[in-house]
Parts: C-alpha cells; structure tokens; sequence
C-alpha cells in the first residue's frame, strides 16, 4: 500500500501526500515535500506581509527570486495568451464587488465596464528574466498560478528522494503525479449541498496534473442575487455561465492556470478554444449540462481500471 498523509492548512487548504516507496524513504519524500510546501508558502503568499510576493507588491524589493520570477513571467505570458481571461491583478474589481455586497447596491454597468479596462494592462512586465514594475503592483495575486506551481515542485522534490517510485500531490482542487503507474482522482459535482459526497467523474492520472475550478459555494449576495466570486476581469463581472472546469495537463500549473481561463469563458466558447489546442476538460455549465473536450479520458477506460485506494478528490473552493 502506498503512504499516504493529509497535512493541514498548507496554503490554506489540506495538501494529502501520497509516495510508493518503502517505509523510510516515503517518510523522507513526506517531510521534503512539506518543507518545500513551507518553502514555497514564503515566497507566493499574499496574507504573509513578510512574503516574497507582499515586499514586492509593497515595492520593498526590485529584484525577484528565480521561482517568483517564473511564476510572474508565465502569469503575464497567460494573461496575453488567454486575451485577458487569466488575470493576476483585478483586486480593483474584487473589491468593488465586496463593496456592493456590503452596501447590497448592484453596481453601475459603466462604472464596471471603465473600471475593468482599467485593470486590462498588468502592471509588470518581464524581459530579460527579469520582472519590471511598469505601475501600482500592491494587487497582483498569484493565486490562480502558484499554487499550481507549488504543487509541482513539491511533487517534484517528493520523487526525487532515492527509492520513490511514484508521488502525487493534492492541494485543494490542484493534483500532481509522477512516476510509475497512476491514480484514481474524483470530481465533485459542483451541485452537491456538502462536501464529501461521492465524486460525480473519475479520471484516471499518470505523470500529469489537474485542476479543477469553479464558482464554489461562496460569493457575493446583491440586491437580492446571488453573484460567483469568480470574476471575468474582460466584463468585471462576475462568472455566470459555467458552475466548474477540470483540466488535465502535463503539470499542475499549467492545468491551474487552464482551469480558470476555462472557467472564465462561456461553455460553448471555452469547448472550442479546448478543442482547438487539444486541451483535455470537463466543463459544466449553470444550467448543469457537461461538456467534455475529445481528448478528456473516457469513461469506459476510467471504470475499468481498479484502484486500490478510495480515489482522491479534486475540489474547487
């Protein structure tokens, strides 16, 4: 049987460790894992005002490290490719909606369609491997990407112990494998009132990550409506069409950063966009239809496969 371990509030959610090694050596794969968990979380995290991430925000440092620069680098790199629909800095927009929600005034069309093209250039750039400040970078929020991001290198540092066959990491809605065989992994239906019910989809990973993203059951109540804390930074409103999307990808951070661009878009515009780049998800709509691209794994091929361990489940929050 593999080792398994669940460690609490890791970047705010359970990270459950999974290695298939003998006894000594999963123990270590275990503690390096969270030591780069740990390691990572002082570099990206936005509630720590002693973080990497907050200094820079905060313009205490010029120069970056080589993981914030990466991360930073590909968010902007996202954020042209996706036209928009990956975004790391529309805290303007974030909060405007809390503010409306606590005043329980809609806002005004106009005010958020002006207030949304102001976000629509980020405020740094990379060149040269560097990161450039170009405005006010006290909003970016690498949430949508790091995490992704840390799940892999912890995966990483995990099956690179000697005598580790296989690892996987699971951190909230975002999952990492590597090595021999695969696992098991269970999507909640984005309709079910509690957490813990059975998984609606199961997909079968190996050597690959997956993310899934969705509205969750928190948001902003206004005027009588209920509003997806999930926001279209091209709109600056909030997602109304799609409940959650699920990516594989050959890494987690890629199928993070997917997963909410997918979210973003309209089902039927977002199903074509990942047919087009061969991007395999599973998506569904407010109106509870599914949708799944032709290079998401089939169902056939997910029940025939038998799992050992109860499958893990990926979650969007």
């Amino acid at each position: 049987m593999p080792f398994v371990a669940t460690h609490s509030s890791m970047l705010g959610t359970d990270v459950e460790i999974r290695v298939d090694a003998d006894p000594e050596a999963a123990l270590a794969a275990d503690a390096a894992a969270v030591a780069e968990f740990e390691r990572l979380g002082t570099v990206f995290s936005i509630y720590d005002e002693s973080s990497e991430l907050s200094r820079w925000r905060r313009g205490d440092l010029d120069e970056c490290s080589a993981e914030l620069t990466e991360v930073l680098a590909a968010a902007e790199a996202w954020h042209a490719a996706s036209g928009g629909a990956f975004h790391p800095a529309i805290q303007p927009l974030q909060l405007r909606w809390q503010h409306a929600a606590a005043e329980d005034v809609l806002p005004d069309p106009v005010e958020l369609a002006e207030l949304a093209a102001s976000c629509a250039t980020l405020p740094f750039a990379a060149a040269d491997g560097r990161i450039e400040r170009t405005a006010d970078c006290s909003g970016v929020d690498l949430n949508a990407i790091a995490k992704g991001y840390i799940v892999d290198r912890a995966a990483a540092i995990a099956f690179a112990v000697p005598g580790v066959d296989a690892a996987m990491i699971s951190a909230g809605g975002d999952l990492r494998h590597l090595g021999k065989g695969s696992v098991l992994v269970g999507i909640e239906d984005p309709a079910a009132l509690f957490e813990g019910t059975d998984p609606r989809w199961r997909v079968q990973l190996a050597q690959a990550g997956l993310s899934t993203s969705g509205v969750g059951k928190r948001g902003f109540r206004v005027a009588g409506q209920s509003f997806a804390r999930l926001i279209d930074p091209r709109t600056g409103w909030p997602v109304s069409r799609t409940t959650s999307a699920s990516v594989v990808a050959p890494d987690a951070m890629t199928a993070d950063v997917l997963s909410t661009v997918l979210g973003v878009l309209a089902p039927e515009e977002a199903l074509s966009r990942a047919e087009e780049e061969g991007w395999a998800c599973l998506l569904v709509g407010a109106d509870g239809v599914e949708r799944m691209s032709l290079t998401w794994p089939s169902t056939d091929r997910q029940i025939a496969v038998e799992d050992e361990l109860e499958p893990e489940t990926s979650r969007f929050e």
